[in-house]
């Protein structure tokens, strides 16, 4: 595989891989991770992937990233030990008040929580449709599943989500 193959490659699926990768794990760092091993992945099975079409490129893709990141959530509900860093955080003078940010995290916490109470089937064609930024064919393409079945996910996913930020109050904000 050239150079410019596995760039365009890089290019066109890497938000995809990143958001699978996400979805999963909740855990930007390890999503970054995963994303790198799915793009060495490719880098060695290149000449499998050269004769894939675009839609099947980009399900092998979405199912590498899945079952990677479904690996690290196992081995890391083994672990016992806290992987985040302990440190302090540094003041940008350029960053919003702490008020602002603060209304902005509780808004964005909202938001995750909600998406991931979400059933599974819902959660997964919202992080694939917004995060991702998947159309439905992408999406029905990468999953197996009917266009229709995907457009009234989403519709679902939606009215669910807005129930829920309604019944949190986040709507009068």
């Amino acid at each position: 595989m050239n150079e410019q193959v596995f760039e365009k490659i890089y290019n066109d699926y890497s938000r995809l891989v990143y958001w699978a990768a996400y979805r999963v794990t909740s855990n930007r760092e390890a999503a970054e991770d995963i994303t790198q091993t799915v793009f060495e992945r490719v880098l060695l099975n290149d000449g499998k992937l050269d004769e894939l079409s675009e839609p099947q490129l980009k399900a092998w893709l979405y199912r590498v990233s899945t079952n990677l990141a479904l690996d690290t959530v196992r081995k890391a509900s083994r672990e016992t030990l806290d992987s985040e860093p302990i440190g302090e955080d540094i003041a940008d003078s350029s960053a919003p008040t702490p008020e602002v940010q603060a209304s902005e995290n509780e808004r964005s916490s909202r938001l995750k929580k909600a998406i991931s109470e979400l059933d599974e089937v819902y959660r997964q064609v919202v992080m694939l449709h917004y995060f991702s930024e998947m159309t439905v064919r992408e999406i029905a393409d990468a999953t197996s599943i009917s266009d229709g079945t995907i457009k009234s996910r989403l519709v679902r996913a939606r009215t669910l989500l807005l129930e829920k930020l309604r019944d949190e109050g986040i709507d009068n904000e």
